[in-house]
């Protein structure tokens, strides 16, 4: 599993890494290495406060990559 979309969300929300991470109460770093490495975080709760604060749920921001290429192939 990977996070997808992070960034793309946060940026239509119209937040910063900062805010995001400030919201989420979460580090600024945590947010940066979620969207540079797409790697989920080592705690369940932190992807839940950072899905909260974008008004998603937590699995909206996970994806499998088997599942996501499945998904291009058939398109």
């Amino acid at each position: 599993m990977t996070i997808m979309g992070l960034k793309r969300i946060r940026l239509q929300r119209g937040l910063t890494m900062e805010v995001l991470a400030h919201k989420a109460s979460v580090s600024p770093r945590a947010i940066y290495m979620l969207e540079r490495y797409g790697l989920p975080p080592k705690r369940r709760e932190t992807l839940e406060k950072i899905a909260r604060v974008l008004g998603v749920e937590p699995d909206e921001l996970l994806s499998d990559a088997e599942n996501t290429e499945i998904t291009h192939a058939v398109q």
